[in-house]
Formats: structure tokens, C-alpha cells, sequence
């Protein structure tokens, strides 16, 4: 039976789209870690409201987005800048909802064990 993961970026935004990536492939696991990059600078995933949340996978989403399409540019293909410009424009809106700073999370002490080599955990 063929997995029903995906293996590309869809063309069209889906609120499950990091969901049903693949991670076994490169693009699955890249989605899978800047979701989580952004998710941990804004102060983990328990710290985020369901609409910060939702932001994060949209971010990303287009992220990936405009690499694709600086990707194609670089390789010879034409450049279409009323699209690329207003992808940029609504990542850097995003960010700025989102904040673009990290925020401290609090220091649990299972994590300060464990970095310190002192904790079975």
C-alpha cells in the first residue's frame, strides 16, 4: 500500500498540510523543523494561543513558498515580481503578528539536568 504522505508542497494552502508531509523526505522534514524552529522562538507550542498557532503554519507555508520561487529564478526562469513581492509582504506581515523576537522559555528542571549531564531523564 503507497503512503498517502506527501512528498511536495501543495500548490494551495491547507491547514493540515505539515501534517501530511512526509517526513522520511527532505522537504517533509525541513516543514517539520521550521514549524518547530518558529514554534520554540515564540516560546513553545504550550505557550502559543490556537491563532498563533495557526499563523506558525502559515509562515512556514509561505516560507517555503518563496524559496521555491527564488529557487526557479535562479535556475533561468522568469521572474513574475507582483506575486513573489506580495508573498514576501504577507510572510513579513506574519512575523510581525507573530513577533520576531525569541522569547525565554521558563528553565524546567528536567531540561537543566539533562543539558548539565546530571539527570537520568
Amino acid at each position: 500500500m503507497r503512503s498517502q504522505l506527501r512528498r511536495t508542497l501543495p500548490v494551495r494552502y491547507g491547514q493540515d498540510f505539515a501534517a501530511v508531509m512526509d517526513g522520511r523526505t527532505r522537504l517533509g522534514r525541513e516543514v517539520r523543523d521550521r514549524l518547530q524552529a518558529l514554534v520554540i522562538d515564540l516560546g513553545g507550542d504550550d505557550t502559543l494561543s490556537h491563532a498563533q498557532r495557526s499563523l506558525c503554519r502559515r509562515a512556514v507555508w509561505l516560507e517555503l513558498c518563496i524559496e521555491h520561487e527564488e529557487t526557479r529564478i535562479a535556475e533561468g526562469g522568469g521572474i513574475d515580481i507582483a506575486p513573489y513581492v506580495a508573498l514576501v509582504g504577507s510572510l513579513v506581515n506574519l512575523y510581525r503578528v507573530l513577533g520576531v523576537r525569541r522569547v525565554a522559555r521558563e528553565a524546567r528542571l528536567h531540561d537543566v539536568l539533562r543539558k548539565a549531564g546530571g539527570g537520568n531523564a
